[in-house]
């Protein structure tokens, strides 16, 4: 069973299934018994199937879980009840569907839901068609497309606010580099993956010199406009694959995967040099100091990081605009 992780999905899709799954194991339960009363025992199966698949989510809900493949299968799932409930009770039946439209997009991610939602349709219509007037056949589809339409629309904002909530959580406003709400985790899962497959990993600390002598003699929009510029040239430095943040104030932190001492070293001294010739300030030339520091074995995000800072504090003391591993 596929187990995601938080990170990879919108907060609201892990909490809104909990939600649901709960709300229609309530409803769903004398509907089960009422299938059973009434000898429609396939019916009561698939029900009874689905409370199942709810009391599961739940459970998983309540640890702050979410599996993947079972709300998959659990969509199938009532996608098969609903055509049932449809061909076996008429326009009683068709009820549901409405309520299963609703359903996929508040248990399943974005692209799943429209998928999912397009089998559901594909096959509720031709047997809606069957069973159902063509008058009221039609008034069912149509209504069946408008509530898709208006779940699809009602997600899709959710989705965008939750990505632009994420974003600004996680961003560094004026630098445009991610802030230290990620260093931590980051830094762990890069332990983790040195761990499970020995990929070297290597961070450096880089810290802009004299900057305080900058505010003070050029103010703090000159400051500002240097960190932001700073900002600008870090994240174009560094790969796609690496990850840049500003730790505080004029310091930053690139944690470099899949990379050695001796290629972190180049990679380190060409930042370096670039950095000095960029036109930050007429007339002035600011320089960054760098220390390197690379992952060894047994060691924890918090050691990572004091080794970094020390060899960044010996770049400083050895005159600065300098690299130290």
């Amino acid at each position: 069973m596929q187990e995601l992780r938080n990170s990879e999905l919108p907060d609201f899709i892990v909490k809104s299934t909990l939600g649901v799954s709960f709300i229609a194991a309530v409803v769903l339960t004398p509907f089960a018994f009422l299938s059973f009363f009434q000898d429609r025992y396939f019916l009561g199966i698939t029900i009874l199937l689905i409370l199942t698949f709810c009391s599961m989510n739940v459970w998983f809900g309540l640890q702050n879980r979410y599996h993947n493949s079972l709300n998959l299968f659990g969509a199938l799932l009532l996608t098969v009840t609903t055509a049932l409930a449809l061909y076996q009770l008429g326009i009683k039946g068709s009820y549901w569907a409405s309520v299963a439209v609703l359903s996929f997009y508040f248990i399943l991610p974005e692209k799943q839901a429209w998928i999912i939602n397009a089998i559901f349709v594909a096959a509720i219509t031709p047997i809606a068609l069957y069973v159902l007037e063509p008058q009221v056949a039609f008034r069912f589809f149509a209504t069946l497309l408008a509530i898709s339409l208006f779940a699809f629309t009602s997600t899709r904002e959710i989705y965008k606010q939750n990505y632009l909530l994420t974003e600004q959580s996680i961003t560094d406003i004026l630098t445009g580099l991610y802030n230290r709400a990620l260093l931590q985790s980051s830094l762990e899962n890069a332990i983790h993956q040195n761990d499970r497959l020995g990929t070297d990993m290597t961070i450096l600390m880089l810290d802009i010199d004299h900057f305080k002598a900058i505010n003070d003699q050029f103010g703090h929009d000159i400051g500002d406009s240097v960190l932001k510029a700073t900002g600008e040239f870090l994240n174009n430095a560094f790969r796609a694959s690496d990850m840049v943040f500003r730790v505080g104030g004029e310091e930053f932190l690139a944690l470099m995967l899949n990379t050695d001492i001796n290629n972190a070293l180049k990679i380190a001294e060409k930042i370096r040099k670039e950095f000095v010739q960029l036109p930050l300030i007429p007339n002035h030339i600011v320089t960054i100091s760098i220390g390197i520091s690379h992952l060894k074995p047994d060691m924890d995000w918090k050691q990572w990081m004091k080794q970094g800072d020390e060899n960044l504090y010996k770049a400083k003391s050895n005159g600065r605009n300098k690299v130290v591993a």
